[in-house]
């Protein structure tokens, strides 16, 4: 899981430290200007498909970057409901989806993330 912070210019995934072991990847940090769209649509382990570098465990944990026909995607999962999916330009990341922190709302996050991407934040 990740807890999101929303800052002034961009947006910190923290992950903790054991999903940090198992993504074999830390924290990040995203320029709100890099972000194109937040959502927080269900997420099915079932559809991962290319090479992985991290875990891959469908029904138990989905951790780390997978490089696909669309690009490297960063994923951080056990609960595909509880996930927060960023669509990014100019990062490493085609696409980030982590599932967030039991005391955060990923369709609460993603609408914040939208009206700061509305009002012209970077």
């Amino acid at each position: 899981m990740a807890r999101i912070e929303l800052g002034d210019s961009d947006v910190t995934l923290h992950l903790s430290p054991w999903d940090e072991v198992l993504a074999l990847h830390g924290s990040m940090r995203v320029p709100y200007s890099h972000i194109l769209s937040a959502s927080a649509d269900p997420v099915d382990a079932v559809a991962f498909r290319g090479i992985k570098i991290g875990t891959n465990i469908p029904g138990v944990k989905v951790a780390g970057t997978f490089l696909t026909a669309d690009g490297a995607i960063f994923y951080d999962f056990h609960d595909g409901q509880r996930c927060l999916t960023l669509q990014l330009d100019h990062e490493r990341y085609r696409r980030v989806v982590v599932e967030v922190d039991s005391d955060q709302d990923p369709a609460t996050l993603a609408a914040e993330i939208e009206a700061r991407l509305a009002g012209g934040n970077d």
